[in-house]
């Protein structure tokens, strides 16, 4: 027998029933918020990373070169891949509000709630410069995570790569992206060797500074009395005061920088309260990419949610759906009144009922066993009562069985 690959995942009717109506749940809430939903290609050439992320995402691609000589690469992420279709349109009306919720691929190593295949979320906003848009993501994204079941059970922390710098700057840190990129490490590594590395790259004042307020973590309104940085304080509490306009609250932790050097603003993560879990979404403003595609300048906004460590999470929380097929009615059938099945199938069928019917010429005893198995709400039995417009219907789970009028089901 071929085994799957290392890193994917097979997907069973009962997996994927689970699976839709949570990611109906998703887009369901991002329509609502007025997002509307793209869709885009599988496949991109891989210049399209190297321009926006370098070679540090190349390395994940399962890039390859195509019949026609191209490097080309399965998607890793979604975002230059929208940036291109943005840069593309001169038409559009801005706002942009786009969501989408394709398939991914990273050539990583698989651990828990990191797959090689995987499903990710991804809601934008183009064209607003205020923080009026980086609140209604924030809020969508809360939104989603609260109506899938998690509300208390994550925490949004929210910083600022702008005041993240001027920090930086007035500590008389010059190594900036360095700083960064380590700062993104900080939950990864033991604190003395985190606390070493920061020395090395800022000086032993500005390190111990900093390693107090990266530890700061609570209400933005708490947290920014201990900061003088000016305007980027006043933006944080703005954005604070909006998002409780929303009912949403967020946690300001100025250790949360996201690695990704396009990241221009706002970043943010939606973290397990318990700590168990990687970051369950992640995102930020990104206010320079557009143009990175031949596009004008394009304020950003988005975030992107993948489908593994949230399927971990709701499960331990006890939201996930439960993994089994059913149907709403299934059509057994007395010998010699197939063809009449088959219409009362399709007259249920076109009245918005999932329906199946028994396809293997079964006895009547079988046909019901093999309807308690795939969890039928309901069996109709279609035999010389359908003579007179009507049938037998059985409720399994409560065991109740009538003959009802055809058109009292049929609508």
């Amino acid at each position: 027998m071929i085994q799957k690959l290392k890193g994917f995942r097979d997907m069973y009717p009962e997996t994927m029933r689970a699976r839709r109506i949570v990611f109906d749940k998703i887009n369901s809430t991002a329509r609502r918020f007025g997002f509307h939903e793209i869709d885009a290609p599988s496949v991109e050439r891989l210049e399209l990373f190297r321009v926006k992320s370098g070679d540090e995402i190349v390395k994940q691609t399962f890039s390859f070169e195509d019949k026609g000589g191209r490097e080309i690469t399965l998607i890793p992420e979604l975002t230059p891949t929208v940036a291109r279709m943005l840069a593309s349109r001169k038409d559009l009306v801005k706002p942009v509000k786009w969501f989408a919720f394709p398939k991914m691929w990273r050539y990583e190593e698989p651990q828990s709630g990191r797959l090689r295949e995987f499903y990710q979320f991804n809601a934008d906003i183009f064209g607003i410069e205020g923080i009026e848009a980086d609140a209604e993501v924030l809020a969508l994204a809360m939104e989603i995570l609260d109506s899938l079941g998690l509300k208390g059970k994550y925490e949004m922390r929210v910083s600022d790569r702008i005041l993240m710098e001027e920090l930086l700057k007035k500590y008389g840190v010059e190594r900036i992206e360095e700083a960064f990129r380590l700062i993104d490490k900080k939950d990864k590594i033991p604190e003395e060797a985190f606390y070493e590395e920061l020395r090395n790259i800022c000086g032993e004042d500005a390190a111990e500074k900093l390693m107090d307020i990266l530890k700061l973590r609570g209400a933005p309104e708490q947290v920014l009395e201990s900061i003088d940085i000016g305007e980027r304080k006043d933006t944080l509490l703005k954005l604070s005061k909006l998002l409780k306009a929303y009912g949403k609250e967020i946690v300001l932790d100025l250790s949360i920088v996201r690695g990704l050097a396009y990241y221009t603003g706002i970043v943010f993560e939606a973290h397990d309260a318990r700590g168990e879990f990687r970051a369950i979404l992640g995102g930020g403003r990104y206010d320079n990419v557009v143009e990175l595609f031949g596009g004008t300048h394009t304020p950003a906004v988005g975030f992107g949610m993948g489908d593994a460590v949230l399927e971990l999470i709701m499960k331990r929380e006890g939201v996930w759906p439960e993994e089994r097929v059913e149907v709403d009615y299934f059509i057994a059938i007395v010998p010699g009144f197939r063809e009449r099945a088959i219409e009362v199938a399709m007259q249920l069928r076109k009245a918005g009922a999932s329906v199946d019917i028994d396809l293997s010429n079964r006895s009547l005893g079988k046909q019901m066993k093999y309807a308690n198995r795939i969890n039928a709400k309901f069996v109709v039995i279609v035999g010389e009562e359908i003579e007179k417009g009507e049938v037998v219907v059985k409720n399994m789970e409560s065991g109740v069985q009538e003959t009802v009028r055809l058109s009292e089901i049929t609508g």
